[in-house]
């Protein structure tokens, strides 16, 4: 059975973003569009009722099916995610240089989702049409991501877009606390056996997919400061998420996660792992 892309309506600016974004990729992916309310609001009905007459005319071609649900939003939300393709959530923006805010439902319902959830920031929702601008993938080679990795690779085949992989590497402890102060050729063959180690790991993936082109990105530093620059050519922004919490305590964001979804100029994807 086709999985549906599913968004979350609360009425807000930015739902309404999330559901038109979410509308474009159900079209590229060929599946239903799923609008779901939570929370036993009186208004909930007329709200959907709304959202569904408004992409009717937009989109009358698209099948939309629709859930109103008395139950806590990030219960459902999670729920939802893990039966359908993606969940789509909105995401306010801040003024000035603060960047993105993510309530704490969104902020539950990505640490705990079981399937890709995407934020989305208003003013993007028209971009998701035949948007060709790369798609960028946040790569570690310390941990098994195999399903982040299909995600980005089938959205930048649809898309006909270019594959875009960055990987941010840091100095291992044996170095000391202070990189610079070492012989400037250690840090270049470091990054080159980075780089070869990110070629080595991407080559079974090329050749799944040789009509997508892949290019690789290797920085020293943080890895969230090279995703953030990235994103702000990209038509989506792919990370990654530890379904385990280390230590085994509770659900787990990451701080990769969470910076980008701060700060990324793009709709960014959580694919768990």
């Amino acid at each position: 059975m086709t999985r549906p892309v599913t968004v979350g309506l609360d009425g807000s600016p930015e739902s309404r973003a999330a559901m038109h974004w979410a509308a474009g990729e159900a079209l590229r992916r060929s599946v239903q569009l799923r609008l779901v309310h939570a929370g036993g609001h009186p208004y909930g009905d007329a709200l959907v009722r709304d959202a569904v007459q408004e992409l009717a005319e937009r989109h009358p071609d698209l099948p939309v099916t629709t859930d109103v649900a008395d139950a806590p939003p990030a219960e459902l939300l999670v729920a939802e995610a893990g039966r359908s393709d993606l969940l789509a959530l909105g995401s306010q923006r801040l003024s000035g240089l603060g960047g993105f805010l993510l309530g704490s439902v969104g902020q539950a319902t990505l640490a705990r989702a079981e399937g890709p959830v995407v934020v989305v920031r208003t003013g993007q929702e028209e971009e998701n049409g035949d948007d060709r601008r790369p798609v960028v993938l946040g790569f570690s080679l310390r941990k098994g991501a195999d399903e982040v990795i299909a995600f980005g690779l089938e959205d930048a085949r649809r898309r006909g877009a270019q594959l875009r992989v960055v990987h941010a590497w840091s100095y291992p402890p044996t170095y000391g606390y202070v990189p610079a102060a070492m012989d400037p050729t250690c840090g270049a063959e470091i990054c080159a056996a980075e780089r070869h180690a990110v070629q080595a790991a991407l080559a079974p993936w090329r050749e799944k997919a040789p009509g997508v082109e892949i290019t690789e990105e290797v920085a020293a530093g943080n890895a969230a400061q090279p995703l953030v620059d990235a994103a702000a050519g990209a038509s989506l922004l792919v990370v990654g998420r530890c379904r385990n919490r280390p230590g085994g305590v509770g659900p787990y964001l990451g701080p990769v996660a969470h910076a980008v979804l701060h700060h990324a100029a793009c709709p960014v994807a959580v694919v768990p792992h």
